[in-house]
């Protein structure tokens, strides 16, 4: 495990104002790489453990399509990985979600004749213990670089990409849509909502409470967006927010810090701006404030990784160090928020 120094780390001044102890600032730590880096990955915390199901890398053989049938399991608390049951055939930017004993996985790129970028309706099912994925009934459209969360035991889609018609086999074929669709794993049935408040893709989602969170994206045009919506389950009704520091796509985000001063961050992510790059600084928010603020840089910045919270950290997992399919990596990151020695 290596810890990157504090020179990566800023003051959010703020926080500590207003609870009169010191600066939090960024602590992050290299943990075991992946067995199989991938990149164009959602994966899902279940059991206490991070889980990553499928993806692209650019250390696969293009005669599979560059995908990975994998699913790979790291455990904190031992700091390992393993491999537990294979999905039927690899595939990416597929959603995957915990809810109850099972992992679902949703949606997503797969092979098929013509090309690698089919998006799939398939609907997939591991239950604990089990030795294999369950096909359950489809979406209602195919839908793939969607956003995805659980929220009082059912399991949104919010956003993505699907077919503009006939054609189905190349990224191109695909349009943005801002379909809102819900799903009632008991009933094993899919039902739309009123569409989400932007049409988009690559955006990131995150639940805090009772309420959801829609953050970044991008457009067709390969515009990236500062937008951040927030959606009330009771009233379900989705509300704007302040925007990010900077437009930012192909991130995720997560709550970083203790119960009782939570902040909202965001990592990752390219930008077709200027030729073209990676997004390295993270972007965060307290929940109960507005203003997001650049709090300091990724230790290796990259693009469709998986960021997950757990106890209060974040992790950065996989994802590729350039724009594109190039230069996969396997790296694993850990962020934590420590007070710092300085104050304000």
């Amino acid at each position: 495990m290596r810890v990157i120094g504090s020179a990566l780390t800023l003051i959010l001044s703020g926080l500590a104002q207003a609870s009169g102890t010191a600066a939090p600032s960024l602590r992050w730590e290299t943990l075991a790489p992946m067995p199989i880096g991938v990149q164009e990955i959602y994966p899902a915390v279940h059991g206490g453990r991070l889980v990553v199901a499928g993806g692209l890398s650019s250390e696969l053989p293009a005669a599979q399509g560059h995908l990975s049938d994998a699913l790979q399991i790291y455990d904190p608390a031992s700091g390992r990985w393993s491999l537990g049951p294979r999905l039927p055939e690899g595939r990416h930017h597929a959603q995957l979600l915990s809810l109850a004993q099972s992992l679902y996985l949703i949606g997503g790129f797969v092979r098929c004749e013509g090309g690698d970028w089919c998006a799939s309706r398939e609907v997939l099912r591991l239950d604990d213990g089990s030795a294999r994925w369950q096909r359950l009934g489809a979406l209602p459209q195919a839908l793939t670089e969607s956003t995805a969360f659980v929220q009082q035991g059912q399991i949104h889609l919010v956003s993505g990409r699907s077919p503009r018609g006939e054609a189905n086999a190349q990224w191109g074929d695909h349009g943005d849509v801002a379909w809102h669709w819900v799903y009632d794993a008991k009933a094993d049935r899919w039902r739309a909502l009123a569409d989400g408040p932007e049409i988009k893709s690559s955006a990131a989602a995150l639940v805090t409470g009772e309420q959801a969170w829609l953050i970044g994206g991008r457009q067709y045009n390969g515009a990236n967006l500062r937008s951040v919506h927030r959606l009330d389950a009771a009233s379900g009704r989705w509300q704007a927010e302040a925007p990010l520091a900077f437009a930012q796509a192909a991130h995720g985000v997560g709550l970083l810090g203790g119960a009782d001063q939570p902040l909202i961050c965001s990592v990752g992510g390219e930008t077709a701006e200027n030729g073209g790059g990676m997004l390295g600084q993270v972007q965060c928010r307290a929940l109960k404030e507005g203003r997001w603020q650049v709090m300091g840089e990724m230790p290796e910045p990259r693009h469709g990784l998986g960021v997950l919270s757990l106890n209060g950290q974040l992790y950065a997992i996989g994802g590729a160090r350039q724009p594109g399919l190039t230069q996969t990596s396997p790296r694993l990151d850990r962020l934590s928020l420590s007070p710092s020695s300085t104050r304000p």
